[in-house]
C-alpha cells in the first residue's frame, strides 16, 4: 500500500511534512527526524508537532540524505525549533555545507519556493531564513545510532543521484529509507519516477541494487509518500529494473537521435507532468535530466572497445 498523506506509520513510525516533501519521525527511547525537507514545509511540521505524541526533547537527531535544497531546507529552522538536535550526514555533505557558494545555492532555491507558493508571511512568522547548516556527526557505511528500545539505525552509502547521498535503514522494522537514491513514485503514485542519477549512473545502479538486497516491510521515500506491506517489499527491486528499462530507452533513442538535448527535454517534460513538484520547474527538471543522460552514454561510452 502506498501512503501519501502525513501519517502515523506504526507506533515507531510517523511521517511529517507533505506528500512533496516527506520526513520521518522514528521512535525509540530517543528519537530521529530523517530527511531535511524544505522551508515551506514548516507550517504542516508545526502542526504535526504540536499534536505528537511524543516528547520533543527526547527528537536528538536529524538525518539529511543528501546535500540538494530540496532535501535539506527545512533543517535551521529544524534547529531552532529543537535547538538540541544533532545534525547528522555523510563527510562529503559535511564538506559542501562549509561552503558560502552552496549555503547560498540552497537558500535560494527554499525563498524561491516560498515567494512561488505565496507563502512569504511565514518566512518571518517561523523565522525560515536558510542561515546555513553545522553537520555535527559524519556517518558512513556501517554506522549505527541506537535510539534504543530496539531501534537501531543503520547508514548505507548510495552515491550516484549525488556523489553525498546515504539511506538508512532500521532492521527491527524492516524499514528503508532510501531518499532519491532509488526512483520514488510519480504524483499519482501508479508508476515510478525516472531514475536522477546527477553524480553517477553505474554508482547510481549499484547502491540501487545494494538496497533491493535489504529486506523491506517499509519503505519511506522523501517525495510522494511511504510504501507498506505488500509493495515495500518488492518496490527497491522494481526501482532497480525501472532503472535499466530507462537507461535502454535513452540509449535506444541516443542512438536515432544523436541528440542529448532534445533527449533531456523529453525526459523532462514528462517528469515534470507526474511529479508535479512546485520547487522543479521545466528549465531545471532538463538539467537534471541532462545529468543522467550524460552519464548513462558516458558509461555506455567507457565499455566500448577503443
Amino acid at each position: 500500500m502506498l501512503i501519501k498523506q502525513p501519517a502515523k506509520i506504526s507506533h515507531r513510525i510517523d511521517f511529517l511534512g507533505t506528500d512533496k516533501t516527506c520526513l520521518y519521525l522514528l521512535k525509540g527511547r530517543d528519537a530521529m527526524i530523517i530527511g531535511g525537507g524544505m522551508s515551506w514545509t514548516a507550517p504542516a511540521l508545526e502542526r504535526q508537532f504540536s499534536t505528537i505524541d511524543y516528547d520533543p526533547a527526547r527528537i536528538k537527531y536529524l538525518v539529511i540524505p543528501h546535500s540538494h535544497f530540496d532535501h535539506c531546507g527545512a533543517v535551521p529552522y529544524l534547529k531552532r525549533k529543537f535547538p538540541h538536535l544533532e545534525i547528522v550526514a555523510s563527510a562529503y555533505c559535511q564538506q559542501l555545507f562549509a561552503k558560502e557558494r552552496v549555503i547560498k545555492i540552497i537558500a535560494a532555491a527554499n525563498d524561491s519556493t516560498l515567494e512561488k507558493m505565496g507563502m512569504q508571511g511565514e518566512y518571518d512568522r517561523l523565522n525560515l531564513e536558510f542561515d546555513g547548516i553545522h553537520v555535527d556527526r559524519a556517518v558512513a557505511e556501517g554506522d549505527i545510532i541506537d535510539l534504543g528500545e530496539g531501534m537501531e539505525v543503520q547508514f548505507i552509502e548510495t552515491p550516484g543521484h549525488t556523489r553525498c547521498s546515504i539511506s538508512s535503514y532500521v532492521p527491527a522494522l524492516k524499514a528503508m529509507f532510501p531518499s532519491d537514491s532509488a526512483p520514488f513514485p510519480t504524483e499519482d503514485g501508479t508508476e515510478l519516477s525516472y531514475p536522477s542519477a546527477q553524480y553517477s549512473f553505474s554508482l547510481y545502479m549499484e547502491s540501487l541494487r545494494k538496497l533491493a538486497s535489504y529486506e523491506v516491510e517499509i519503505c519511506g521515500f522523501d517525495h510522494h509518500g511511504v510504501f507498506t506491506l505488500p509493495q515495500a517489499r518488492t518496490i527497491l527491486r522494481q526501482g532497480l529494473e525501472h532503472s535499466e528499462r530507462f537507461r535502454k530507452h535513452i540509449l535506444s533513442r541516443y542512438r536515432r537521435t544523436g541528440d542529448p538535448g532534445r533527449l533531456a527535454g523529453e525526459v523532462a517534460a514528462v517528469a515534470v507532468e507526474k511529479n508535479r513538484f512546485p520547487f522543479l520547474q521545466l528549465e531545471l527538471e532538463t538539467t537534471v535530466a541532462r545529468m543522467a543522460i550524460d552519464n548513462i552514454i558516458k558509461d555506455e561510452n567507457s565499455h566500448q572497445p577503443d
